[in-house]
């Protein structure tokens, strides 16, 4: 039987300042990683893989604790794909080993992409860096992937780049969090699944919500992630025992309305968007 990951959550700042984990070899990653699409999924197994082929190695993502893009004004969209506990659990079940978080302050929005890329490498000792063909980062996005196979085996101990193939959709597209959030502004909830290889989660943990005779009501306001507009949709709620009851739900622009006629719907969890029904 094999033993569970039990992933470290580390700040970025914390770890820069104690250099605590500096001996400790590393295959990383960098990203926003917010939706976890098949093509964030492929880079962070592709990091997890790096990491079991090398001895006393581990894995380690460094993300954000907020979108940069939606700080500096450059994302329309002002809400996540993914809430914190959402995207903890996914990077847990692909194996990570650290999860080494990022405040987007405005020291960190100052750094070139070189001296942010040397702040990750003094962390860990890094033996590789897996990113995304779309990867940037810096003041002004001003490093892409060319300049990361420069700069990281100058300043990370000869450590490599590696970049997997970009995933694209059947139809050639290339998969994206801005194409998830396309469909999912625009009710075409049932086309996430070909985007996620999962529904749309949407986290009921933290929201507000009132009991409406046969109905569970949160508030829109109160959502921490992006939704889908105003409209009727097939839905399923998962339970904290991990049953998961069948319902639909309205949403209007004010309330999310879920409708079931059991009692155990209390003890929501999630609610899945199946496919929109107007």
């Amino acid at each position: 039987m094999l033993e569970a990951v039990v992933m470290q959550i580390v700040e970025f700042d914390t770890i820069y300042a104690t250099r605590q984990f500096k001996e400790i070899k590393a295959v990383i990653s960098i990203g926003v990683y917010d939706g976890f699409h098949y093509g964030h999924q492929r880079i962070i197994n592709h990091t997890v893989k790096g990491a079991k082929e090398r001895e006393n190695c581990k894995a380690v993502v460094f993300t954000f604790a907020q979108n940069p893009k939606t700080i500096v004004g450059r994302n329309p969209f002002k809400k996540p794909l993914m809430s914190e506990r959402q995207k903890v659990a996914y990077f847990t079940k692909l194996g990570v080993d650290f999860l080494v978080v990022i405040d987007f302050s405005v020291d960190i929005s100052k750094l070139t992409g070189e001296a942010f890329i040397q702040r990750c490498c003094s962390m860990f000792d890094i033996q590789s860096v897996v990113v995304g063909e779309d990867f940037r980062c810096g003041h002004k996005a001003d490093t892409g992937v060319n300049e990361l196979k420069e700069i990281v085996p100058r300043i990370c101990n000869k450590a490599t780049v590696e970049v997997p193939d970009t995933y694209k959709l059947s139809d050639g597209t290339v998969d994206s969090s801005t194409l998830v959030r396309e469909s999912l502004t625009q009710g075409k909830v049932a086309q996430i699944i070909g985007q996620l290889g999962r529904y749309y989660i949407l986290d009921l943990h933290s929201m507000v919500v009132s009991l409406e005779h046969s109905s569970l009501q949160f508030s829109v306001e109160s959502a921490l992630q992006l939704l889908p507009p105003p409209g009727l949709y097939e839905t399923v709620v998962t339970l904290k025992n991990g049953l998961k009851v069948p319902t639909e739900t309205t949403i209007d622009e004010i309330n999310i309305t879920i409708k079931s006629q059991m009692e155990a719907l209390k003890s929501y969890d999630y609610l899945e968007f199946i496919k929109e029904l107007t």
